[in-house]
């Protein structure tokens, strides 16, 4: 019975880190750029007192749903989305990230920058800088930016052999220590940003038969105590009477 007790309470310490996983990806719905998280999950066998082994539930890594999220015209010239696979380079203070929330600004010295202020990085590796106060950006799907119909630079999206692999860091950035590689098959749409691929039904779908195994596992948890609890009690009767 000690073992079924421990089992369930394994499992149902996964249910709750699943479902805080979950409740995030709802949070991050109306997020530009965001991907959807799942838990990755492996067995992990115990050997017990007796001949054989418990199955303990365990969560090993969290991923990301790498789909491609709706993209949705903004006419803002400064919106730039991916369409395929790929990553914008930024430079930040702690190294090079990466993102594909394409919501980007002019700061005040005509540096092609991230809501946070980080520059966005061309393919030559430097920021990409307009004249300040620049009033016609134009980008090709090919990548070219211009300004005042003279080219200043040229963006590149980036992808890595694992995107498993990448570690989500704050404001919508990634890490990795993957040596990047040119995205060949993505294409740059200017006016554009690509929206959280979260679908919100379907997680909420997710979080009610989560909520249900939790409920579950809660009963059977309960029942084991009961019968425990039970047998106690019948063996310390058992006991008074020898």
């Amino acid at each position: 019975m000690q073992n079924a007790s421990l089992v369930a309470l394994s499992q149902q310490m996964v249910l709750r880190r699943q479902m805080d996983l979950i409740a995030n990806n709802i949070a991050n719905a109306n997020t530009d750029g965001y991907k959807a998280e799942r838990m990755l999950f492996d067995t992990y066998l115990q050997p017990i007192g007796a001949p054989g082994k418990a199955a303990f539930v365990q969560d090993v890594a969290v991923v990301h749903d790498t789909r491609e999220g709706e993209i949705s015209v903004t006419g803002n010239p400064l919106d730039i989305a991916i369409k395929g696979e790929g990553f914008f380079p930024i430079d930040t203070t702690e190294g090079i990230r990466y993102t594909r929330s394409g919501h980007f600004q002019l700061d005040q010295d005509g540096v092609l920058v991230t809501s946070s202020g980080h520059p966005l990085l061309g393919d030559d590796g430097f920021p990409i800088i307009a004249s300040p106060g620049a009033n016609e950006i134009t980008i090709s799907t090919d990548g070219i930016v211009s300004s005042e119909g003279i080219e200043i630079g040229r963006l590149k999206a980036v992808t890595f052999d694992n995107l498993y692999a990448l570690r989500k860091v704050a404001g919508g950035l990634y890490r990795t220590d993957q040596t990047p590689i040119p995205a060949s098959d993505a294409r740059i749409e200017q006016g554009a940003i690509e929206k959280s691929n979260v679908e919100p039904i379907v997680e909420m779908t997710r979080m009610i038969s989560l909520l249900r195994s939790y409920q579950g596992t809660q009963r059977l948890i309960q029942d084991q105590n009961q019968l425990r609890q039970r047998a106690i009690s019948v063996l310390s009767g058992t006991s008074q009477s020898a």
